[in-house]
């Protein structure tokens, strides 16, 4: 390969931002002689997608419908290397040829993500206007992350949560004694790494068999449609699952359960065309016939913990911000502040609590960034996955669990 070139991000080491920090890197170029190129630019876009098919009708009026919208977030463009001042191509000599660059992330960039019907995708391409023949480019995929901190969140996911169900069961005229169910939380915000701690109580007054508790944290991913009319379509997955202890008839039984939040996509979208939602979802198993009882409480996975007492919030002065067109060769600052206060007020979490690292989100699949503009890519093209957010707490329950998180409540009146 007589064309070389390289993409690197110099202030992170595996390419993840939040939204409203500055990019910056440099681009590599080796020439193993002398090439001509018209323009050499280096161009920096985002875009959310979403698309999906579905049949209608039925026999000869059976039909495929195509469902899609693509909205764009960023786009910018700078030029590498310039023709020469009669617009003739230019001459760039053989060796190596590094260019830095920098580019401000706009505040409001949705969270990068790559599902079944769409995606929210970041990516870096230099291409090569050669001429009389083909472009030659070089992508690589980059992370946003908009970011959710908790302690901004309503002070309403501070408060213990929990949920009721009690009914009987019937058989004919015959009708059981009550079974009461609580499920009680100590707050509904958590942050990737964190343990939700579940507090399960189960007073079964029937002679019923309670085979147990599947508790779940589903994710629910909502992709929207604008054309050919407005359609939604969702996705449900089960990111953690656990089967606690069920209680024989007559009797009680109250345990807490941990469940850790993998690394996953923050709560993110509802203005854009993909949304990520997450909620607790349990079900207990009765033995026999009847319907068995399901509560959900809906959570926010956010990127900053809650902080308990509520610190003073500390100011972090903006960034500069670059004219133009968002771009600034030169001058480029040697490293970006925490994740926890970019170009915000944030409530900065304890210093012994350690900063999250970036990884692959729970059963993510690499993903090809290429499309149709890029026929004659030079270079290997890694395969792109998302990086989110994730703390290590070490065991430890975070944010401490509030006294009298789970007060005693006077059972519900039975329902069938």
């Amino acid at each position: 390969m007589k064309v070389q070139c390289d993409i690197r991000f110099t202030n992170s080491t595996h390419g993840s931002y939040l939204s409203g920090q500055q990019l910056t890197g440099e681009v590599q170029i080796k020439l193993t002689e002398a090439k001509r190129f018209n323009e050499i630019t280096l161009r920096i876009v985002g875009y959310s997608s979403v698309n999906w098919s579905e049949k209608r009708g039925q026999g000869r009026r059976r039909r495929t419908v195509y469902y899609g919208a693509r909205r764009d977030h960023l786009s910018s463009q700078k030029v590498l290397f310039r023709p020469q001042q009669n617009g003739n191509p230019g001459e760039l000599p053989a060796g190596e040829h590094m260019y830095e660059f920098a580019c401000e992330l706009p505040t409001s960039l949705p969270t990068s993500f790559e599902g079944a019907y769409g995606h929210c995708r970041y990516t870096a391409q230099v291409v090569f206007d050669r001429p009389w023949k083909f472009n030659l480019t070089h992508k690589v995929g980059f992370t946003v992350v908009q970011p959710r901190d908790l302690n901004l969140q309503s002070p309403s996911i501070r408060m213990p949560t929990q949920m009721e169900d009690a009914r009987v069961f019937c058989c004919g005229i015959w009708r059981t004694k009550p079974l009461f169910v609580r499920v009680t939380v100590p707050c509904t915000g958590y942050v990737p790494g964190q343990a939700i701690p579940l507090t399960i109580n189960l007073d079964n007054r029937s002679s019923r068999l309670i085979e147990g508790v599947n508790m779940k944290l589903q994710q629910e991913v909502t992709y929207r449609a604008e054309s050919p009319a407005h359609k939604y379509r969702r996705e449900l997955h089960t990111i953690v699952k656990h089967i606690g202890n069920g209680v024989e008839g007559e009797a009680t039984n109250q345990y807490v359960q941990r469940l850790v939040v993998p690394t996953v996509v923050p709560t993110c979208g509802d203005q854009n065309l993909i949304s990520v939602a997450y909620r607790l979802h349990l079900t207990v198993r009765v033995e026999g016939c009847g319907s068995d009882p399901v509560l959900e409480i809906p959570l926010i996975i956010g990127t900053t913990p809650l902080i308990p007492d509520q610190p003073a919030t500390v100011a972090i002065p903006p960034q500069t911000v670059v004219a133009g067109d968002g771009f600034n060769f030169g001058n480029v600052p040697e490293q970006l502040p925490s994740a926890s206060g970019i170009m915000r007020q944030n409530t900065l979490p304890p210093e012994y609590l350690p900063p999250p690292t970036y990884e692959e989100a729970m059963n993510a699949a690499a993903v090809v960034i290429t499309d149709d503009t890029d026929t004659h890519a030079i270079g290997t093209t890694k395969p792109y996955v998302p990086l989110y957010p994730s703390y290590n707490f070490n065991d430890i329950q975070w944010p401490p669990l509030p006294p009298n998180s789970s007060l005693p409540q006077p059972p519900l009146p039975p329902k069938q």
